[in-house]
């Protein structure tokens, strides 16, 4: 874990406080979507081609549960893959030593893969020799942020929701330890950077994160928990795993969400899942709020619309079952 984090010494405060440059921005929070998933998408489909034609390499490991199974890699589009995400993940563009050293590359070949993927249009080599993610990223990553089918069923409903509250909303869906923004409706900006479909945040210290984590295995759960790296981004931020565990606990009793200040001060969120039709949380909504209002407006109103919008799109998306749920 040391090695991977030596080439990014910084807090996560202070990439907060970086001066803005639009375009990296922009491309940064695209990289993120485009690496964990729609990358992983075609990769996978490449994987197919080559079996077909029966270039390919098998390999076997043993699991002591589930005993012995095959698994079909293609470890050049593996460390490709693992290059653009480690970039993604950067708050400044990386010299080839950083690179390498993040991903235990010689220079030699973490060299070959960065000449590769900016000759492909997936990387930049900027002044200096650093190298930063392309234009080709962020085509990827609008084309299939247009293209997703629950955002354009969610939409409308997240529309009405928030015109009816007069708060932001925003739907989420769960990248790793964070979250990632599919649809954002903004009536108050919080935070100092800006956040649009593409934006990630951490999962521990936001509301649909947290709902998010809750529609987790215990198991699975646990994995999650224990890979993370708590920053304290506000006074409040949970930087405990054990507090963090009981939170998600407390979120599965109550069936939503409460982030109370962690991201911001200023911030109060609230967030309920929306289910699929096998009873899996697909995705979560949250509505902001501001915390110099929590006196004075009435939270289980807003708490009980809230629930009714989740329970009519889970209906839409096929779920049949008690809403909410958490399957564990």
């Amino acid at each position: 874990m040391g090695r991977e984090r030596k080439a990014d010494t910084q807090s996560y405060e202070a990439y907060l406080r970086q001066p803005p440059n639009r375009m990296q921005i922009i491309l940064k929070r695209i990289g993120g979507l485009i690496c964990c998933r729609l990358l992983h998408y075609i990769v996978m489909r490449a994987e197919e081609k080559l079996l077909d034609n029966d270039k390919k390499m098998a390999y076997y490991f043993h699991n002591k549960e589930d005993g012995y199974a095959m698994r079909n890699k293609i470890k050049s589009l593996e460390r490709g893959l693992n290059i653009l995400q480690v970039i993604a993940k950067s708050a400044r563009p990386l010299t080839l030593t950083e690179v390498a050293t993040s991903t235990n590359l010689t220079k030699t070949t973490a060299y070959r893969f960065l000449n590769t993927l900016r000759s492909l249009g997936y990387l930049n080599q900027e002044e200096g020799k650093r190298y930063s993610l392309g234009t080709k990223i962020l085509s990827l990553g609008f084309t299939f942020l247009n293209s997703s089918n629950l955002r354009t069923m969610v939409k409308p409903y997240l529309n009405e929701l928030s015109t009816e509250l007069d708060k932001t909303v925003n739907l989420a869906i769960l990248d790793d330890l964070d979250i990632l923004f599919l649809y954002r409706k903004e009536v108050r900006k919080f935070l100092k950077h800006d956040l649009q479909a593409g934006s990630k945040l951490p999962a521990y210290c936001t509301a649909s994160g947290k709902i998010l984590l809750a529609g987790l295995s215990d198991e699975e759960l646990k994995k999650r928990i224990s890979e993370m790296e708590f920053y304290q981004i506000s006074p409040k931020t949970i930087t405990s795993r054990e507090i963090l565990w009981e939170d998600i606990m407390e979120t599965r009793k109550r069936g939503y969400s409460i982030c109370g200040q962690e991201l911001s001060m200023d911030l109060y969120s609230l967030a309920v899942p929306l289910l699929n039709e096998q009873g899996k949380i697909d995705a979560a909504f949250n509505v902001s709020l501001e915390t110099k209002d929590i006196e004075r407006i009435d939270i289980k109103a807003i708490i009980a619309k809230m629930l009714e919008k989740g329970e009519m799109i889970s209906r839409i998306l096929g779920y049949k079952g008690p809403y909410p749920r958490f399957i564990n």
